[in-house]
Order: structure tokens, then sequence, then C-alpha cells
């Protein structure tokens, strides 16, 4: 890989056919913009598991609270008949 960037870093090219740019420093900017990227998937990646991770453990968290709630009523009826 470094043969090949240091074949290319010498080799210039033209935009609009007024400014020449060098290969060399726009492969450093492609480089730079993908560390970035990649960098904010990851930090993104990280922030959205743990907020699907805190919703679901709060929709376990009331289904069980709401069942519990259900269930000491039943069991509180059947010890009211029994006695």
């Amino acid at each position: 890989m470094t043969i090949a960037q240091q074949s290319t870093a010498s080799l210039p090219i033209t935009i609009h056919d007024s400014e020449s740019v060098d290969i060399g420093s726009l492969w450093k900017l492609v480089q730079l913009s993908a560390n970035r990227f990649w960098w904010h998937t990851k930090a993104y990646t990280t922030i959205l598991s743990v907020m699907l991770l805190t919703l679901v453990s709060l929709i376990f968290l009331s289904m069980h609270w709401s069942y519990r709630r259900l269930f000491s009523f039943v069991s509180h009826n059947g010890i009211s008949n029994q006695n």
C-alpha cells in the first residue's frame, strides 16, 4: 500500500483547468474524512445501542410491574374466597 501511495503522490491533477492539486494532499483529505466518518459512526452506534437497551429495559420493567399488579389482585381475590 505504501508503494501505491508513493507512486501516485507525485501525479498532479487539474480541476476546472485552472488549479493544480497534488494527489497526495487530496488522498490525505480523503483519509481524514474517512477516519472522521468512522469515528462518528462508532460513537453514534454506541449511543444508539445504549438508548435501545434502555428503552427495552423500560418496556420490560413496565410489563413486569403491570403483571405484578394484575397478579396481586388475582391472588388477593383467591385468598379472600378461600377464607
